[in-house]
């Protein structure tokens, strides 16, 4: 069987379990590889993938705009489907990941001056606080299951305390969230039946959204949502639609993120059993934990550009407008950037992984997600020493883009 033949290095839905092999055959032998089955090249060596996050004119993020006429072209659509894809697109292509110069410099511009890093310092007590309600809603028990009764409410809560959305506005904003989850994990697959239920998620949290940023208008808050209703530079303001978009995508990329680097990091503590120890004896050391389990964990294993020009990389030619992943999980564990990358260490020498990406695209709640992931690990560490995995080894969701765990069971009592 030739590398052109075997499946696993194109499908990644069979190798979500294990993905590394792949990815260390890839990187040595077809770093720049044309992907049929997902029809776009796939880069996996660290320095192409760092250099595609760094040039912008060349690599775009502009993917998903083009999305509805491209799906008009490759597969069977109604109107009404149609219609349902151009409602919920723009969630996808008007968000700071989605977009290009000029815009994204404005967007970005205007949401960094409420996403400042006082805000984020400042919330470390309302995480330190929710970290041990949930700990403490399990304590007498003796087990949970890390992803559903810690990592996965705990960024969630986070950055819906943030926007303080009220409680019975939550199931919203949630819907909406997992709907955008939905939409890019199984576009390929699924198709256009399932676009019209999506759309009228997206439909509800829009209206729900408009109604909340009214309200901040009338009687502003302290909140992160009031500060995007006030954000200005130079007389420049955002839209409604503008913060209800940056408000989904908030959620949709905090919350995925941090619950993989939290459950899927704790999965392998749990398995080096030596580094667990380590934060235990010496909590000073959480920080460069938290940095190196953002490289070997990879919470975002890949994110899509497009080729705005041709380029070649490697002698490979990639036409314009062509789709190339950026293979973030193979890049942070290439040894010729990380020494013996397979190993998890956390006192290795600093070097900053592409763990929250790179370039004008660097993850805007990178601060947010370091202190939830930081406060969480130290909680965990301190409250439960005990803690050890039960049962079978875990499975990972089935999504190759968001790599993380269905569930995590653990005993501590």
């Amino acid at each position: 069987m030739t590398a052109e033949t075997i499946p696993e290095l194109d499908n990644f839905f069979l190798t979500i379990q294990d993905p590394y092999p792949t990815y260390a055959y890839l990187r040595e032998h077809d770093p720049v590889r044309w992907n049929q089955l997902f029809n776009c090249f796939m880069l996996t060596r660290f320095n192409d993938v760092h250099m595609a996050f760094s040039d912008h004119r060349r690599f775009s993020s502009d993917i998903w705009s083009r999305v509805p006429e491209q799906a008009n072209q490759m597969m069977e659509v109604s109107n009404a489907q149609n219609q349902s894809l151009k409602e919920i697109i723009p969630f996808l292509a008007y968000n700071l990941q989605g977009m290009d110069p000029p815009g994204h410099t404005r967007q970005r511009t205007l949401m960094m001056k409420t996403f400042t890093s006082r805000l984020i310092e400042s919330f470390r007590p309302t995480v330190q606080k929710l970290v041990d309600e949930l700990i403490d809603q399990r304590l007498l028990h003796g087990n949970m299951d890390l992803v559903a009764d810690l990592a996965y409410p705990l960024p969630s809560n986070v950055i819906l305390d943030l926007l303080s959305i009220p409680r019975s506005g939550r199931p919203y904003i949630r819907a909406s969230s997992e709907a955008i989850n939905e939409f890019v994990a199984t576009i390929i697959f699924t198709g256009p039946q399932v676009w019209p239920r999506l759309a009228g998620v997206f439909a509800e949290v829009t209206a729900y959204l408009k109604s909340l940023i009214a309200e901040r208008r009338k009687h502003p808050g302290k909140d992160l949502l009031t500060r995007m209703v006030q954000a200005e530079e130079n007389g420049d303001m955002l839209s409604e639609d503008e913060i209800v978009i940056a408000t989904n995508f908030l959620l949709f990329a905090g919350h995925e993120t941090t619950a993989n680097l939290i459950a899927v990091g704790m999965y392998y503590l749990m398995q080096n059993p030596d580094q667990m120890a380590q934060l235990r004896a010496d909590p000073s050391r959480i920080p460069a934990a938290v940095e190196e389990l953002l490289r070997y964990v990879s919470p975002v294993h890949t994110l899509a550009r497009r080729a705005s020009q041709e380029v070649t990389i490697r002698g490979v030619t990639i036409p314009k407008d062509s789709g190339i992943y950026l293979l973030i999980g193979a890049a942070n564990r290439d040894p010729k950037k990380f020494p013996d990358p397979e190993k998890l260490d956390i006192n290795r020498p600093p070097v900053r992984s592409l763990g929250f990406g790179y370039g004008i695209h660097y993850c805007i709640g990178a601060a947010l997600a370091r202190l939830e992931s930081q406060v969480a690990f130290e909680t965990i560490t301190r409250r439960l020493p005990a803690i050890r995995m039960t049962g079978e080894t875990p499975t990972f969701r089935p999504n190759y883009s968001l790599r993380g765990l269905t569930s995590l069971p653990v005993a501590f009592g």
